[in-house]
Order: C-alpha cells, then structure tokens, then sequence
C-alpha cells in the first residue's frame, strides 16, 4: 500500500481558489453612468418607433434639411451681395426645381420607351436564361413550402391599380410639398434658427462649440453632396458611353440612371449592372455580346468607389465602411430608399456632433486644469 506522500502530488481534490468578494457597492457616479446610458438607450428606441411612425412627415423634412444645407453656401453668395436672405432662397429653390423639371422632361421620352421594354426584358431572361430560371423557381417554391405562404396576398387596393396610383401619387405629391416648403423656410430663415439655437448654450465655451458644429456640418455635408454629385455626373457620362457602343437605344436614358442609383449605396449599381444585362439581351445574339456592357460598368463603377471616390472625398469626409454599411441598411428599413440615400449625410452629421462635443469636454477640461497649472508656474522657482 503506498503511503500518503505518494499522492501529495496528484491530488484527488484541487483546493480550490478563494473567491473575492463581488458584492460591492455600486459607487455614486457608476449609478450615474447605468442610468445615463440606459436613458439614452430607450430614447433611441422611443425615436426610431417615432420616426418610423411619423415617415410620411419627418423624411421629407429631415431629406429638406439636408438639401437645405447643401444649398445654403449658394444663399450666403448671394445675400454677401445685397440681395435679401428670402428673395435668395426663393432664387435658388425655383433653380431647383427648374432643372428638376428640366431633367424630367428630357427623360420623359426615353423613361416611357424603356418602360414599355420591361416586359421584353423579362421575356428575353426567362428565355437565355432558362437554367437560371429554373433554379430560382425552385427556390421560391421550396421558401414557399417552408414558409407556408403561397405568395397570393391582396393589398389594400385589393389588386385595382388605379387605386393604388391614386393613394401614391396623392402620398408623394404631399411628401414634395412638405419639402420644398422645408428647403425654402429652412434657407429663408436659418440664420436666425442657428442663433436663436446658440442663446440656449449657457456659457461662452457652449455658444462657440455650437457655431463651429452649426458651420462645421453646413460645410461637410455641401462639400460631401457636392463631391459625390460630380463623381456620379462621371460616372453618368461613363455609362452612358457605354451604352451608345453596345448600341442600346437612349443612351441618355442609362447615363441618368446610373447617376440617380449612384447615389444609392450598394444598391444602386447592382440595379444598373443588371438592368444594363437585360436591356442587352433583348437583341444580342450571344450571352457573352450582351454580358459585356453590364460588365464594363460594373469594373468602372468598382474603380470609382474604391479608387475615385476615396482620393476626391478625403479623408476629413471618409467615413468607416461598415458605419456607412450599418447606417445604409437602418435608413434603408426604416425609410425605404430615400432613407438609404440620406443615410451617409445623416452620419456625417452624428460624426461632427460627436467630434465637437469631444473638443468641447476636451476645452472645458482645460479651462479646469489651467488654474492648477497657473499656481505651478507661479510656486516654481525661477531658474537663473
């Protein structure tokens, strides 16, 4: 039998170790910060739920207040030369809307003939493309069979398309209302917006850290509009190029589409790369000949984003792609593609907040620190 200092060191039972005392009391200011971050954790939610609820009123004035402040450098230019702030915005909104109008009309043509085309679209894939077909019918049947939902379900409209057009145009008609008054009442009067805001800032350091935000987004969101705005012009004229020499009728037609859907993150230039595939295989004779187009657009438009784009952007108005990933999907499903598309300016506007809040808590730390500092550089002796 062996004797007990054999097994001293394989012991049956590990001691185990002597657990620290983890009920401690929850300091005042830690308190504080779980109940301050659990506030602003149910305002965000209570806001998305409002703003969710109240689409049809806050997208149309949040999306004028954004082009409120892409246009207000064009109202500064002219009321620095004499002309009154309302007769500037009334100015520059009519300059607006009139190449709205005017793009509109010199689209509507090629709009309408490509329209028609969609069903000779849909007949060219299901008939090149009948593999393909096939398997994606299958899929939707086995998500189907899954699911259990057959795909049959009636709107409200209970199928009639005119009542249908009538509730979205009247919907729309509406939401263009509420913004142009937004963009007009917004250039109009932001001046005194902006300083009846600072007279709520108690403190000087307050006042001055909300005039540099103010102008801080005023100037990141114009120049991020106005960047972006000729990099999709290029890649307009780029696709429209492309079109002419695959011989696709309108030409204009593809170029104002790829710059409307560029602006459509993600997205946007898979629908192009696709609509570019169809209207191509309506009258190529092989797949490879109406293939090209889409894939000469694609390879442009990965050069602008990942070459283009950064080097005329900058760093100062680079933003992280995942953030731009994360707030485009959360607009996205929160306003449809309106809301994709102001997602980037929205998240320009959080990153300024943020980083002029930090050099305000970073200034108010200084200021508490320099009487320290003063009495230092006073008690230290001076050295001969």
């Amino acid at each position: 039998m062996l004797s007990s200092s054999v097994w001293k060191p394989f012991p049956r039972y590990m001691a185990e170790p002597e657990v620290e005392d983890l009920h401690e009391d929850v300091t005042p200011s830690e308190h504080d910060l779980i109940v301050r971050y659990t506030i602003i954790g149910i305002f965000v939610i209570l806001a998305t739920a409002a703003l969710h609820l109240t689409q049809a009123i806050t997208l149309p004035i949040v999306a004028g207040i954004i082009f409120g402040l892409v246009l207000g450098p064009a109202v500064d230019w002219m009321v620095r030369r004499n002309v009154p702030q309302h007769l500037a915005a009334a100015i520059i909104v009519l300059l607006f809307l009139g190449v709205i109008g005017s793009a509109i009309t010199v689209l509507a043509v090629p709009m309408a003939a490509w329209s028609d085309q969609g069903p000779a679209m849909m007949a060219a894939m299901k008939t090149k493309l009948v593999g393909v077909v096939a398997v994606m019918d299958q899929a939707k049947a086995a998500i189907g069979a899954l699911t259990g939902k057959s795909g049959a379900e009636l709107s409200i409209s209970q199928g009639n398309p005119l009542i249908d057009i009538a509730v979205s145009s009247s919907a729309v008609a509406g939401g263009m209302l509420v913004f142009v008054a937004t963009v007009y009442f917004w250039l109009a009067t932001r001046r005194h917006l902006k300083a009846r805001a600072l007279r709520f800032c108690l403190g000087r350091g307050a006042r001055k850290s909300a005039g540099a935000f103010f102008q801080e987004i005023e100037t990141r969101v114009a120049r991020y509009f106005g960047l972006v705005t000729l990099i999709n012009l290029g890649m307009g004229v780029v696709t429209m190029t492309i079109a002419w020499m695959a011989g696709l009728p309108f030409p204009i037609f593809w170029g104002a589409l790829a710059f409307v859907l560029n602006y459509l993150a993600f997205i946007g230039p898979m629908i192009v790369t696709v609509m570019l595939f169809a209207g191509a295989l309506i009258d190529a004779p092989f797949l490879l000949t109406a293939l090209w187009p889409a894939l000469a657009y694609f390879f442009v438009n990965m050069i602008e984003g990942n070459v283009v784009t950064p080097v005329f952007v900058g760093n100062r108005l680079t933003v992280s792609p995942f953030l731009v990933f994360i707030g485009f999907i959360f607009w996205l499903w929160l306003w449809g593609p309106l809301g994709a598309v102001l997602s980037t300016p929205i998240l320009l506007v959080a990153m300024v907040a943020q980083e002029e809040f930090a050099r305000y808590r970073a200034a108010q730390a200084a200021e508490a620190q320099d009487p320290g500092q003063q009495d230092t550089a006073q008690a230290a002796p001076v050295p001969a």
